[in-house]
């Protein structure tokens, strides 16, 4: 073993690449088949029949898509009662979807996804869709403890930004130095044009995203869990609600200076470290990982989506969540994961029959 295999970034290990695009690639149509028939029931040998219930191998009829029950000649699809149940993909296209949503650290564009492996933007946008929706559906709901960091980040309800700058008249500097210098508040002023008035509607968009994350300060490895939730603001009502139901009693939870937290310090062992002086205490006290996780959140709505919306704010956060806590495990272990969620879901309701016009009513439900 290499002497320096320990101190080995896990992505540049090349026990990470246990499955990956290029080796699903390399699979027939029938190996890509079987294959999610292990993913599901773990074994080819052990299949559980839908209708009734006998365990054991199953007639295939690969052209067909289909597993045939040995004991009632029961016909049944390895996506059966699942969000693929009716899908007319193939397992292997299918399956080489899956690496690369994944393998992405900041997620997978719809429109990169149908060029790369040559299907409908409106299939890679279901398929995206559905695979986020299992991901809320099954998503963790086990209670934190230990240390735990709590933070909010705001995100959608974007301004755009017009020809010309703000605050670059001469009148406008005059007044705004005059007023600082007086100690004047701020006067607030109407919009001077459509694009600014349609900036300001664009603020009730905003939404913040609560992250709470589980930290081991023992074993140095970061955060193993995280919590997320969609709130209006920041505010003392949101933190604490949050912070009773998803947080055990007793715990020690970190936070910035934001005055929401201070009254965790009733029910918990409550730092903060003041983010305008430093990063972290000298005591260790940081946030470091709840802002790990904005950061990877951020990335992707700047550079991979190019923006949120608010109906599915909660879904990209819930993605990224998972992402943070899998992005130690190795291609065939996330694959895994997902999957097993996917399995345990049941057939979509958010996502099927989309483009027929049956959507999701209204955004996830939010705090305030």
């Amino acid at each position: 073993m290499d002497k320096n295999e320990g101190k080995q970034h896990i992505l540049l290990s090349a026990k990470v690449r246990d499955f990956t695009l290029w080796d699903a690639a390399n699979l027939t149509e029938e190996e890509a088949f079987w294959k999610f028939v292990e993913l599901r029931w773990g074994s080819e040998d052990q299949v559980t029949c839908p209708s009734c219930g006998a365990i054991a191998r199953p007639y295939a009829r690969v052209n067909r898509g289909q597993l045939r029950c040995r004991h009632c000649d029961h016909h049944f699809s390895p996506f059966v009662a699942t969000p693929f149940a009716d899908r007319k993909m193939d397992f292997k296209k299918l399956l080489m979807a899956i690496c690369l949503y994944t393998a992405s650290a900041k997620g997978v564009p719809a429109l990169f996804m149908c060029r790369l492996l040559d299907m409908q933007d409106k299939t890679a946008t279901v398929l995206t869709g559905k695979l986020r929706e299992s991901l809320i559906q099954e998503m963790d709901t086990e209670i934190l403890s230990g240390v735990v960091e709590i933070d909010g980040g705001y995100f959608c309800g974007k301004p755009r930004k017009g020809r010309l700058r703000l605050k670059t008249r001469p009148e406008d500097v005059a007044a705004a130095l005059e007023a600082k210098l007086k100690g004047e508040p701020r006067a607030k002023r109407k919009p001077r044009s459509k694009a600014e008035a349609r900036n300001w509607a664009r603020r009730s968009l905003r939404r913040v995203v609560m992250v709470l994350r589980q930290v081991d300060p023992h074993t140095g490895k970061g955060a193993d869990r995280t919590r997320v939730a969609i709130a209006y603001s920041e505010k003392e009502r949101v933190a604490t609600r949050l912070a009773r139901i998803l947080v055990e009693p007793g715990s020690t939870i970190m936070t910035d200076e934001n005055a929401a937290y201070n009254v965790l310090s009733s029910w918990y062992e409550h730092h903060c470290v003041e983010h305008s002086v430093e990063f972290s205490t000298i005591d260790g006290v940081n946030e470091n990982q709840a802002e790990s996780y904005f950061s990877r959140l951020r990335r992707a709505e700047y550079g991979t989506y190019h923006g949120f919306r608010p109906k599915y704010l909660m879904d990209y956060a819930q993605e990224f969540a998972w992402r943070e806590d899998v992005r130690k495990k190795t291609e065939k272990e996330k694959i895994q994961d997902l999957m097993e969620r996917v399995f345990n879901s049941g057939q979509s309701h958010w996502w099927r029959g989309y483009w027929q016009g049956h959507h999701r009513d209204g955004e996830f439900p939010v705090q305030s």
